[in-house]
Order: structure tokens, then sequence, then C-alpha cells
């Protein structure tokens, strides 16, 4: 059985119009954030179109391009200048009709990634940018555990107070799926590196994201990371 929800399962928690994040994951969408600002500058002419993979309530805020969101739930996009209603999994588009994909907010743990990848990959056009990102199994805050180092697994934790199942993956397993689809990995990055040994020591969250504030400046092992954002280019053959 593929990793992934059903809808239903999904609905109550993100087929709404606004979001507010808890402080970790706040902490997440900054960094990500501040990722695709330098991943995606190249792309900022006003002819690309980038494919906002698993939106939510989130634009791009990348200004030239053309971005067209898709979410599985209406509510979240529908204040989108251009919204699709559709899952990643079987996108609405023809092949290569997009030169930069976007799939963050760890939206890879609500779904199959092999077939979200190779959707992506059947809709993007040569040299095509993806960015995507997902909770890495590897993260210090799974050392000990049965998930540690696992190609895939179903874990639980918190999102703003309550338990929420998501699915997490061995970062080796996400490029293999990338290469096995044609794209050539470029950068990966990680976020909540020493704030993920701080909870796996027993830390509150509010303490490991100062001490991970504190301490950003020094280069922590990517391996380490809670959340692993992977850059990858379409391969132009």
């Amino acid at each position: 059985m593929p990793p992934g929800f059903k809808r239903c399962e999904l609905e109550a928690r993100y087929n709404v119009p606004t979001i507010a994040e808890d402080e970790w994951h706040a902490y997440t969408g900054d960094q990500t954030q501040n990722i695709l600002a330098g991943q995606l500058a190249t792309r900022q002419h006003r002819q690309a179109w980038v494919l906002n993979a698993g939106a939510g309530v989130y634009n791009l805020r990348l200004g030239g391009p053309r971005e067209v969101s898709v979410d599985l739930f209406r509510a979240p996009i529908r204040c989108h200048a251009l919204a699709v209603c559709a899952t990643v999994e079987h996108l609405p588009f023809r092949a290569d009709a997009f030169d930069a994909i976007v799939c963050v907010g760890e939206v890879l743990a609500y779904c199959d990634p092999a077939a979200a990848i190779r959707e992506f990959a059947r809709v993007a056009g040569p040299t095509c940018i993806l960015v995507c990102d997902f909770a890495s199994s590897r993260s210090a805050r799974h050392w000990l555990k049965r998930p540690y180092g696992r190609a895939a697994d179903l874990v639980t934790d918190l999102y703003n107070g309550s338990p929420e199942n998501t699915w997490i993956y061995h970062p080796e397993y996400i490029k293999t799926l990338l290469h096995s689809s044609g794209f050539v990995v470029s950068k990966v990055v990680g976020t909540h590196t020493l704030s993920a040994l701080a909870r796996r020591m027993g830390a509150t969250t509010s303490f490991a994201l100062r001490l991970q504030r504190f301490c950003e400046w020094l280069p922590w092992p990517c391996n380490w990371a809670d959340i692993m954002t992977i850059v990858a280019v379409r391969s132009a053959s």
C-alpha cells in the first residue's frame, strides 16, 4: 500500500480559508520562503509558468511569473488568481507546461510521493526546476526510534497542539524517485537541525527554536534536519 491519505481524512483540517501556524511550522515556512527566493530567481521573467503544487492558503509571492495554484480543496485557494482544485498525483495539465514547480509545506506527507513526482516530471518543461520538501526519517528527532532511517513511515506529530499523522521519508528514497523521473538533484537544504536534536533530548518546542535561532550561523549537519528541501532540475534529454 503506497503512502498517502484519503481526501475525506484531510478535509476537516485543510479545507479551510485560513491557517494559523504553530511556532515550529511558522519557522519552517520562513526558512522555506528564503530557499524559494534564492532558487527561483532565474524563473522571475513574466513568461514563466510556475506550478504551486499543494498550495493551500499560500501564494509564492514571486511577482513576475504566472503562478498556478493547485490544491486538493477549494476553500484555501479561493482567493488565488489562477487556481485549480486537483490532486498532485493526477494533475490536469498538458505535458511540458511549467518552467518551475514548487511543492513545499510537506505536501508529500499526505500523498504518494512516487505518483506525485511522476506527474511533476510529466508537466515539467525542459530544464524545469523543482523545489520540494518533506519530513525526513533521518531527522535527529527519530534517533533510536522505530521510524529512524526507514524509506517511508507513518508517524504522529503535533500540529497546532493536536496530534496529526503524517508520512516521513528517507532522503535517498526521494532522490531515487526524482532520478527515476528524469530530475537531477542540484541542492539539498536542511531545516530544523539543532532544534530537532534538542526536541529529541526532551526540550520544549519553544526552547528548541530559541536554540536553533541562536546557533543558526553554525554549519549543522544537513542529515540531522527534520525537514529536507530538495532542488532538482528536469533533464533536457
